[in-house]
C-alpha cells in the first residue's frame, strides 16, 4: 500500500544539522524514524541510531514481525595491535546530516561519531526494489586502526516457534547460498550447526549471498558485496544458521578512498 503524501509531515529542521540526533518523521507508519522507503514487498526504514531496518511483507499484506527485520548496522571497527576487533557504535548525540527526514528518498547521506572521536559517513541509495549501501571513515580520532563496516544481520525467523518438530518442518527447504572471493560456492541449510566464521565457510571473504528462509514467506534476500569490498560471515559459534547470522561488509579503503563502493541488497 502506498502512503499518501498528504499523510506525511516532516519535523522542521535546519538544512544541515550539527552533530546531534537524526531528524525524525512524525506520522505513521514512519513515526520516530529518520527515513522510510515503501515497496509492495517490503518496508525499509532508518531509525534514530542510523540503522537500516528491512521488513518483508508477510501473509495477508501484513509486514512480518519487527523481530524478523533484517538490520543494516553501520559502525566502526577498531583493529588493535593484537588482532582483537573492538566494535564502535555511534554515540547518541553524534549524528549530523544534510539530508532531511524523508519518505521514499532516492538518496540519504548522514554521519556518525563514535567514542574516540572517529567519524564515519553512510550513503544509502534507493531504486525500485534495490537498496545500495556504502560509506567511509572520515576521521580516525584516537583509535588505533579503525575501519568502516556495515553489518547485515539476519535474525532467528523462527523465534516464536517453540515446537522443534514444527520448526524443522518449516525450515527443511531453507537455503543459504554463498559465493566466496576465491570462487568457491557453498550451499548451506539452516539447521545444521556450524561455525560460520571458520575458514571452511567465510574463508577469504564472501562476494554474493542468496538467502531463502521460509520465515520470510517466500521472499528471497540477495546480497552482493560489489567492487573493492567483501563480506565476512559469522554466527554465534557452533549454531544452526536459522538462529541468526551476520554478513559484515568491509570496503577496501586503500582501493576505495572516496567511499564509492556499494553493497547491493534486494528482496525478491
Amino acid at each position: 500500500m502506498k502512503i499518501s503524501p498528504s499523510l506525511v509531515f516532516l519535523l522542521p529542521m535546519l538544512s544541515s544539522a550539527l552533530a546531534d540526533e537524526l531528524p525524525l518523521l512524525s506520522k505513521q507508519p514512519w513515526l520516530g524514524v529518520y527515513a522510510g522507503y515503501e515497496r509492495r514487498s517490503f518496508h525499509f526504514s532508518v531509525n534514530s541510531k542510523g540503522e537500516g531496518d528491512l521488513r518483508p511483507m508477510g501473509d495477508k499484506k501484513q509486514l512480518v514481525s519487527s523481530k524478523y527485520s533484517i538490520r543494516l548496522q553501520p559502525m566502526v571497527e577498531d583493529v588493535l595491535p593484537n588482532g582483537k576487533v573492538v566494535s564502535k557504535y555511534a554515540v547518541k548525540d553524534g549524528w549530523e546530516t544534510s539530508t532531511p527526514a524523508s519518505v521514499d528518498p532516492e538518496k540519504l547521506v548522514y554521519r556518525g561519531t563514535v567514542a574516540g572521536d572517529a567519524k564515519f559517513e553512510v550513503t544509502l541509495e534507493f531504486a525500485g526494489d534495490q537498496i545500495r549501501a556504502g560509506g567511509r571513515l572520515i576521521e580516525k580520532g584516537s583509535l588505533k586502526n579503525p575501519r568502516f563496516v556495515i553489518r547485515v544481520q539476519v535474525p532467528n525467523v523462527y523465534y516464536y516457534e517453540k515446537d522443534d518438530e514444527k520448526r524443522e518442518q518449516k525450515a527443511k527447504r531453507d537455503r543459504i547460498d554463498l559465493v566466496r572471493t576465491d570462487g568457491k560456492k557453498l550451499k548451506l541449510d539452516s539447521q545444521t550447526p556450524l561455525d560460520a566464521e571458520t575458514a571452511a565457510y567465510s574463508g577469504p571473504g564472501i562476494t554474493e549471498a542468496r538467502i531463502d528462509l521460509s520465515g520470510y514467506k517466500g521472499h528471497r534476500i540477495e546480497l552482493e558485496a560489489g567492487d573493492h569490498a567483501a563480506f565476512e560471515f559469522w554466527n554465534r559459534g557452533e549454531e544452526a544458521l536459522y538462529k541468526g547470522f551476520t554478513l559484515g561488509w568491509k570496503p577496501d579503503a586503500a582501493k576505495d578512498p572516496e567511499g564509492k563502493a556499494r553493497l547491493l541488497l534486494e528482496l525478491r
